[in-house]
């Protein structure tokens, strides 16, 4: 029996995102629907089970203001494009007078933001060994109750004789077991040259940093510098649990690194062929759920979607998007949608992919200081880690 054709569109319309890679060899029809980007986007738009933020969810957009220099915090509107007036960080004071730069790590499903401070060059050495030893430049922050909480010092013990750098912070929720978690990866170099990267995992509801074993030695991972300021690894993504990076092996090829929080495990995925990572801004966001890489070519910016971790053939390209040519980096998306794009001279502009028309949002940011997040407004105190603890260790107690 032949079903309508707009019945079976509907139907093939609910399937998760990730059978629409596999399905493509079912039939021609199959694949033709499957190949077409409007289709795919708006299926990873309407994918609920991969995305706790609801589609009008807000956007928390951070510059650093090109007059005061002050870092400030605005609430964006996905529908709107309204802007609140700019909220002081609220930072304990005695560590908001050590910040240099400050960063935005990412957002968690439960209204959690992670910033970290990102130290200037010419403290490089000092500073992050002192923040390793005694301090800790990481903090989570609800917005919407303005709690904060700075993370402890981590009890795992340093490479000895060793010079130690930070490379990469990222955060995340492991649905598997209800909990917030920070990923801190320093790389050291050992006095006879030796080098290697630790890895570390922040638990909200253990209190705790733990190592965690595994490889990376034969990766090189990201970094670059603007105005005498490091970057690591800006524009990690969460996705799905999951924190994803650029790195480069030793073949000079490049790879995406993903690191599942439920299982400390990794793989990778070779990018797509036509990808010429010198031009791309070697970052990634997430997109409901799954990988997103925007990549810049002549004036223009492919945005391409993994559909499947490991599968290289997986990749799939939605959109061409002709920018302007003052466009210097990508931001990030909304919950429904739009992409977020930073200009040369610190404003903001923001791409429609149902229109395909960008809006000009005047902000007056220090272009490279520019960010935006998407996260879930949320009353849950911070110190409902501990409760989920609390909880654990009583059904343990009466189990026994």
């Amino acid at each position: 029996m032949d079903l309508p054709k707009d019945l079976v569109l509907n139907i093939l319309f609910r399937l998760p995102v990730i059978c629409l890679f596999r399905f493509r060899c079912v039939c021609k029809s199959w694949c033709a629907i499957f190949s077409d980007p409007n289709f795919i986007y708006k299926n990873l738009l309407s994918d609920s089970d991969s995305e706790d933020l609801n589609v009008n969810s807000p956007v928390l957009f951070k510059r650093q203001d090109y007059d005061s220099r002050y870092f400030v915090f605005s609430c964006l509107s996905c529908d709107t494009f309204d802007m609140s007036a700019p909220q002081e960080i609220p930072y304990p004071k005695d560590i908001i007078e050590k910040c240099s730069f400050i960063d935005i790590v990412g957002s968690c499903c439960n209204g959690l933001i992670c910033l970290r401070d990102v130290y200037y060059s010419e403290h490089l050495r000092n500073v992050w060994v002192d923040s390793y030893n005694y301090d800790s430049n990481i903090v989570l922050w609800n917005p919407t109750t303005t709690e904060t909480k700075i993370l402890p010092q981590s009890n795992v013990p340093l490479p000895p004789d060793s010079f130690i750098s930070l490379e990469i912070v990222d955060f995340g929720f492991d649905a598997r077991t209800s909990d917030c978690k920070v990923l801190r990866i320093f790389e050291y170099v050992s006095l006879d040259s030796q080098w290697g990267y630790l890895v570390e995992i922040y638990s909200l509801r253990d209190d705790t940093w733990r190592k965690v074993d595994v490889n990376l030695n034969s990766w090189q991972l990201p970094s670059y510098k603007y105005d005498d300021i490091y970057y690591y690894g800006r524009g990690h993504t969460g996705a799905n649990g999951t924190f994803h990076w650029w790195a480069r092996e030793d073949n000079w090829k490049y790879v995406i690194v993903s690191f599942e929080l439920s299982k400390d495990a990794i793989k990778t995925t070779a990018l797509p062929d036509t990808i010429n990572p010198r031009n791309s801004w070697q970052t990634t966001f997430c997109l409901n759920g799954y990988i997103a890489l925007p990549f810049c070519d002549n004036n223009h910016v492919e945005l391409w979607v993994l559909l499947e971790y490991g599968v290289k053939e997986s990749w799939t390209k939605l959109f061409t998007i002709a920018c302007p040519e003052n466009v210097s980096q990508p931001l990030g998306f909304s919950s429904n949608g739009k992409l977020f794009l930073a200009t040369w001279e610190g404003q903001l502009l923001v791409w429609n992919p149902t229109t395909e028309a960008i809006v000009h949002i005047r902000v007056n940011g220090v272009p490279e200081t520019l960010q935006t997040v998407t996260y879930m407004e949320s009353y849950i105190p911070l110190k409902i880690g501990n409760k989920f603890k609390d909880e654990q260790n009583s059904r343990e107690a009466n189990q026994s």
